[in-house]
């Protein structure tokens, strides 16, 4: 699986999405979509995976570089909802089983980071941040690892669900600075952890939440908070029909902001 994951990608330099179905029993119905451009850079390192069938939810933002930041991206978009599925497709698991699960994942997309180093030096230093959400038996499963955000929308109210690893956000969390001068501080997108073929700096945690039919939930890379509040996601999001729309309006908005980075960002609803 290393070796084929990172010959794919090399091969192509293209891939963007990876999905898969499967057969789980569901209680909850979720629609999703999702979109990912380059914004104001020339090529893109984000990646994002959704499932319905699964009911699993993925966006990845690389670092370390053109080729290296996509790479890590790449492998962590398709190596995570792998492992996931292939555990949960034979087994019923309590809640310390999911943890488990979750962690041997992120576990494995550091192993493949690390085996496409041994065979490319060059990208020593890839990473990337993500964002994963997945339903399993109606109770919606969430982490994240660096500045990739969790958001969900319950009756028109938004609730920004994961906080920041990054260095500003220690500096917020102190009392040294304040939000509105975060979103400007010059070392913003210094983050204190991220998924690199070094490992995870600190250990990668998930926690759960109760959703209701209606809700809708997103994840999204940096490139998109970046340029938009809270506020101004949360009404993007009320006042949408469906998750397409949603992502083509949150997208949009921030492409009208001359976004300078790449906005990626999926929506699920039940």
């Amino acid at each position: 699986m290393p070796t084929s994951i990172v010959q794919r990608y090399l091969a192509s330099k293209s891939a963007e999405t990876y999905s898969g179905a499967d057969e789980y029993g569901f209680e909850l119905a979720i629609r999703s979509a999702g979109a990912s451009v380059c914004g104001g850079r020339d090529y893109n390192e984000d990646r994002f995976y959704r499932s319905d069938p699964s009911q699993f939810y993925l966006v990845a933002d690389g670092m370390g570089g053109h080729l290296g930041g996509a790479m890590a991206s790449q492998i962590a978009m398709e190596t995570i909802p792998m492992v996931w599925q292939s555990r949960t497709r034979q087994n019923s698991l309590s809640y310390s089983g999911i943890q488990s699960v979750y962690r041997e994942a992120i576990s494995c997309a550091t192993r493949e980071m690390s085996s496409a180093v041994s065979d490319h030096p060059e990208y020593d230093h890839m990473g990337c941040t993500l964002a994963v959400a997945f339903v399993y038996c109606g109770r919606m499963y969430y982490g994240h690892v660096g500045d990739c955000r969790v958001y969900l929308l319950h009756r028109n109210t938004l609730t920004r669900l994961t906080k920041d690893e990054t260095l500003v956000q220690g500096l917020v969390d102190a009392g040294s600075i304040d939000a509105r001068q975060a979103r400007v501080h010059r070392w913003r997108h210094v983050v204190t952890n991220s998924v690199s073929a070094q490992g995870l700096q600190q250990r990668a945690r998930l926690r759960s939440a109760q959703i209701s039919i209606g809700d809708r939930v997103m994840l999204t890379s940096d490139g998109l908070t970046d340029e938009l509040t809270d506020d101004e996601i949360a009404q993007i999001m009320a006042r949408c029909f469906d998750p397409q729309e949603c992502v083509d309006q949150l997208i949009g908005a921030a492409l009208e902001r001359k976004a300078r980075d790449n906005v990626s960002c999926v929506v699920f609803q039940t």
